[in-house]
């Protein structure tokens, strides 16, 4: 199964504004989540525009995942739009153990990630 594809921003969607950047947290605390290295996760809220093959525009909130030293949306402003660096989508099998310890495929978990948020191309200024 392949696991990670590179998305074509400009061909998928009609346009991406940003909503929100949160510190990641632990499962179960407080605390921010970080790599095996150190850095920390945070968690990007956009807004993705993607037209049926009706040309009707459908809307929809896409979690993304960032690692970064500091807030990479730090200076973007609500609803501005943007653009994401290295975008991807993953899909991951999710598996249950059958009673004879054999494994069997009960779904997928899909994420998102980027290695940076950017102001889009015409928007005003850019982000650190």
């Amino acid at each position: 199964m392949i696991g990670n594809l590179k998305i074509d921003q400009r061909a998928t969607f009609a346009g991406l504004v940003f909503l929100s950047c949160e510190a990641k947290r632990e499962m179960g605390s407080d605390r921010q989540a970080t790599t095996k290295d150190g850095q920390l996760k945070w968690e990007v809220q956009v807004l993705g525009a993607v037209r049926n093959q009706f040309g009707q525009l459908s809307n929809e909130v896409i979690k993304v995942g960032i690692v970064a030293r500091q807030n990479p949306a730090e200076g973007i402003a609500p609803f501005t739009p943007c653009e994401l660096g290295d975008f991807e989508v993953g899909v991951m099998e999710k598996t249950k153990k059958n009673p004879d310890g054999t494994e069997r495929i009960v779904g997928v978990t899909v994420w998102f990630r980027a290695t940076e948020i950017v102001l889009a191309a015409g928007a005003a200024g850019k982000a650190a």
